[in-house]
């Protein structure tokens, strides 16, 4: 037993200063955007566990997080649903940016930068946001056929990113 883990678990929703619900989270978008798109269920399987496993290990810190509990149990509800048997199959149509491991690294450090600053975490915040930097400029040279929604999300984070870094820098 920890000593702040009664705060933890009054935790209930939202969201969380933590790497490891941001991952869980960019994996349930990702498992949605899949099943809105009618992916092939050999596809969707792979995800499965990023969802699961991740909301598995949220949940052992925060053990009241409703959505997460939420994630986890549609997850365990889809694999019941796909086929043992699905042939072999990939993503299909405009599924790029979901599988782009930058772009995913970028997405997760821009929300726990975020997140660090607003609790004066300058140090956290200082690290998230050069990470965010270093993985969407990775992405940006191969986002031409993402979603308009996805790269005006690289092209707004990247300065934002540039003088939250600066911010926390200075504030070291």
């Amino acid at each position: 037993m920890g000593l702040y883990d009664d705060d933890n678990a009054a935790i209930t929703s939202g969201d969380l200063c933590d790497v490891i619900y941001w991952q869980t989270k960019f994996s349930h978008l990702k498992l949605e955007a899949a099943l809105k798109s009618r992916q092939p269920e050999y596809a969707i399987r792979g995800l499965i566990p990023s969802v699961t496993n991740g909301a598995a290990d949220v949940l052992k810190t925060y053990p009241n997080h409703a959505e997460v509990k939420a994630w986890a149990d549609k997850a365990t509800l889809i694999a019941g649903k796909i086929d043992p048997n699905a042939a072999p199959a990939d993503f299909k149509g405009d599924f790029a940016h979901w599988k782009d491991y930058s772009y995913e690294a970028g997405w997760r450090s821009y929300h726990m930068a975020k997140m660090a600053a607003a609790t004066e975490s300058w140090g956290v915040t200082l690290d998230h946001a050069r990470e965010t930097i270093t993985q969407l400029t990775r992405s940006k040279d191969r986002m031409a056929t993402w979603p308009a929604d996805v790269q005006q999300f690289v092209q707004t984070a990247l300065p934002e990113m540039e003088k939250l870094k600066e911010l926390a820098a200075s504030k070291r």
